[in-house]
């Protein structure tokens, strides 16, 4: 019968005083899940640590320095990228950039109002009310001895896959080496109003960081067998992310993916000028914005596989092409964006509602897009995508093809936006004694 065991794991990169931060030159937090005759189970793998927001050397932020991180993120805005590979021969087999964007995307089509009140707040401290954001993490008078202590999943297609992932280096992956790449403090922390000069000392700092997780000793028997197969194969999710810049009415963008079971495209939007900028939310999933932060409806998207029109072989007209004052994003761009994460019959609760995903009214003041600091229930959510397969899990191929899109929107000044790309697809690892091979 096979057993079940729990590991805890420090990371081999940590300092003598137990903490790491980007400000101090600690930007990777590396752990390592050495080879051995067991399989992982991903879905049960949490980062626990402690979080602690600085205004300033050694000073914990007040209501008075207006300091602010994204609400829906929470601890996720500290981690910009997450790079999975085999310990054994640094074969990479699943790397997410720009990894608050994706999560930005995934958590607001696959949470609730009500997860992010709750038990999000406990693992991964996020609320979706920014003021309570604010003065329950941000602000928290306790920060200097109990801080803000988290237990929150590596959200990836290798670890939240259903198949166990084997260790051993002769019938598996070799180990892992599970490395998070940090995020600078200046796109984690924004000022909650204009004036950005209270903070530009600000940063974060994380201590206690551990890796727990469970893994299966499979029965003598079963692990006799095993040892037995000459290789193994298993298949798994993961996510292929890139980025670009629209800055027209007509914005053209070509991904070269380089996938061959491509499920789904997301994308998501932010203003180039927001991103690292203390001023703004660079975390934030905007419409697209012009300059002064009023509304660049979007009229039409089109997408392409080779400059063809798939998989929708017709344009995507929004109700704002003839109706351009109309508040309410059209129904088609945003199931086709939610089935993109996950989907659409799969999505059992979500947060993306016409109170956060919507054009703002014209005349209003032309600001809540421009800071992106007061949207209700966790922020904006506005994103475009489109689902290729939701029957077979076959996919569709873009190995020698480029992705597409073509999207017409009311840019009308010097407004470059930039584009976060997310492709997810199922990848196959074939793994032997000579080492492992991932096949896209």
């Amino acid at each position: 019968m096979s057993s079940n065991q729990h590991l805890e794991i420090i990371p081999s990169n940590i300092t003598s005083d137990g903490t790491l931060s980007f400000k101090n030159g600690q930007p990777v937090i590396q752990f390592i899940i050495g080879e051995q005759e067991r399989f992982l189970i991903g879905q049960s793998l949490r980062l626990t640590g402690k979080f602690t927001a600085f205004s300033s050397d050694g000073a914990i932020s007040t209501s008075a320095t207006g300091l602010r991180m994204n609400e829906q993120l929470g601890i996720y805005s500290c981690f910009n990228e997450l790079h999975i590979s085999s310990q054994k021969t640094a074969q990479s087999i699943e790397t997410i950039r720009h990894y608050p964007r994706m999560m930005s995307s995934y958590l607001g089509v696959t949470s609730s109002l009500q997860d992010g009140i709750s038990h999000l707040n406990e693992t991964a401290l996020i609320d979706m009310n920014f003021a309570l954001q604010q003065r329950g993490v941000i602000e928290n008078p306790t920060q200097l001895t109990t801080k803000n202590a988290f237990c929150c999943p590596l959200v990836c297609g290798l670890l939240n896959g259903t198949n166990p992932i084997p260790l051993s280096g002769a019938w598996g992956v070799g180990g892992l080496d599970v490395s998070i790449h940090l995020s600078p403090d200046s796109n984690v922390f924004f000022s909650e109003s204009n004036d950005t000069s209270a903070i530009t000392g600000a940063y974060y700092e994380l201590s206690d960081l551990k890796l727990v997780c469970e893994v299966m000793t499979p029965a003598p028997d079963q692990l006799s067998q095993i040892m037995k197969q000459t290789q193994n194969v298993f298949e798994y999710n993961s996510i292929v992310s890139q980025y670009n810049t629209i800055n027209s009415r007509n914005g053209v963008l070509n991904f070269p993916l380089g996938v061959g079971k491509c499920m789904g495209v997301f994308l998501n939007f932010v203003p180039a000028s927001h991103i690292n900028n203390l001023a703004f939310d660079g975390t934030a999933t905007l419409p697209p914005t012009n300059s002064d932060g009023t509304r660049a409806e979007v009229s039409q998207l089109i997408f392409t596989r080779g400059g063809e029109r798939f998989p929708l072989e017709y344009n995507l007209d929004t109700i704002q092409k003839d109706a351009p004052t109309n508040q309410t994003m059209d129904a088609q761009l945003v199931r086709n964006y939610m089935s993109a994460v996950m989907g659409f019959t799969k999505i059992e609760r979500t947060n993306v509602s016409p109170f956060n995903n919507f054009y703002e009214e014209y005349g209003s003041g032309g600001n809540l897009y421009l800071y992106a600091k007061e949207v209700v229930e966790g922020g904006a959510k506005f994103g475009v995508g489109v689902n290729y397969d939701q029957i077979s899990g076959a996919g569709v191929s873009f190995k020698d093809v480029p992705f597409g899109l073509q999207m017409i929107s009311d840019i009308s000044t010097d407004s470059p936006q930039g584009v976060f790309l997310f492709a997810h697809c199922k990848n196959t690892v074939v793994s032997s004694p000579q080492g492992i091979q991932v096949i896209s």
